[in-house]
């Protein structure tokens, strides 16, 4: 009798610990933590307890199918015990991890800058497309700034830049949505008009200032003609030029002039001749013929702005500190002179 009971007591003891039909499975698996916040892990199925496992040494009160855990734990693995009818069983470990992200960063697209100031200031021409796009993997929760303040709507990894400003952004990646960092500095954009010459008459002829171009477009009432930075105009009308200069944005369009044929000229008057012109203060008239009787200088409206009166001089001082730049004509009894103020 005493050799079947112990035959009887191997039998109980082996049923005792054989292996439970189920196997506890740990998802996820790796479990991957954020840099901040916790991330949820789970047993998968449902059993009668739960006991979770940290290198092998119980949690304190991780007694449920799911527990949270975070950066604390990188490096370290994660079992659940699990009992169901009875039978306890362990899961496969799982290896706590962390995302590492890379800083925030962005990625100029579009037009190229047409230059960089010495603070790495951008500058571009008006009417070009500047994008700003938001680095990998920071596509969640972005939003886009200018000058310090959100922008309605820019939450989108691209931002299509229009206005003058400073613009930085901030995001988070997809696998970390909580976890929002700023890009951390602000970048500069701005937009420079196209840089326009200006119209000025030099004795009978119609010149651009500054001079230099390196394109140049004149236009009569608005119709494209072929001329140089200075011709002798012969029809009346409105003259304007198209002018591109190097170094800056262009082609810009001049001021509207309006040219008058022989206005306030007979043929066979005598020259009258204004230098320098532009000018900037005193110009200096030339006159074949003594200049004698009063004189008026006029704005492109017909306004008199200055007036004084010639005695007999042939080389005459006109004195125009003060006076607002712009295209003026210098009338006199028999004559006129188109000048240009400049500062």
């Amino acid at each position: 009798m005493k050799h079947l009971y112990t035959v009887l007591s191997i039998a109980l003891a082996g049923a005792a610990h054989a292996q439970c039909t189920f196997t506890p499975i740990i998802t996820p698996n790796p479990v991957m933590t954020c840099p901040i916040g916790f991330t949820q892990v789970y047993v998968q199925g449902t059993y009668d307890s739960y006991q979770w496992y940290e290198n092998g040494q119980p949690i304190t009160g991780a007694i449920y199918p799911m527990i949270e855990m975070d950066g604390a734990s990188i490096g370290n693995n994660l079992t659940v015990q699990c009992t169901l009818d009875g039978c306890t069983e362990m899961s496969a470990p799982a290896l706590v991890d962390g995302w590492i992200f890379l800083l925030p960063y962005v990625i100029h697209g579009g037009d190229e800058p047409h230059s960089v100031g010495f603070e790495g200031e951008q500058f571009f021409c008006e009417g070009d497309t500047a994008l700003l796009v938001m680095g990998q993997p920071y596509t969640t929760n972005i939003q886009w700034t200018l000058d310090g303040t959100p922008i309605q709507g820019a939450t989108n990894d691209t931002l299509v830049v229009t206005s003058d400003g400073y613009y930085s952004a901030s995001g988070a990646p997809t696998e970390c949505p909580g976890w929002i960092q700023p890009l951390g500095l602000e970048i500069a954009m701005f937009f420079l008009a196209p840089t326009a010459g200006e119209i000025v008459e030099l004795g009978d002829q119609l010149c651009i200032y500054p001079t230099g171009p390196q394109t140049v477009q004149w236009y009569l009432n608005g119709a494209p003609i072929v001329a140089g930075e200075c011709f002798t105009p012969t029809i009346t009308g409105t003259y304007t030029v198209a002018t591109t200069y190097e170094g800056a944005c262009g082609p810009g369009m001049s001021a509207p002039y309006d040219f008058f044929l022989g206005l306030g000229d007979a043929p066979s008057a005598p020259a009258l001749l204004a230098r320098p012109n532009p000018t900037t203060g005193t110009c200096t008239l030339d006159s074949a013929l003594p200049l004698t009787g009063p004189w008026s200088l006029l704005d492109a409206a017909g306004r008199t702005v200055r007036q004084g009166r010639f005695s007999g001089c042939t080389t005459c001082a006109l004195q125009l500190d003060g006076t607002e730049p712009g295209n003026y004509t210098l009338r006199t009894t028999d004559r006129r002179v188109r000048i240009a103020v400049v500062r």
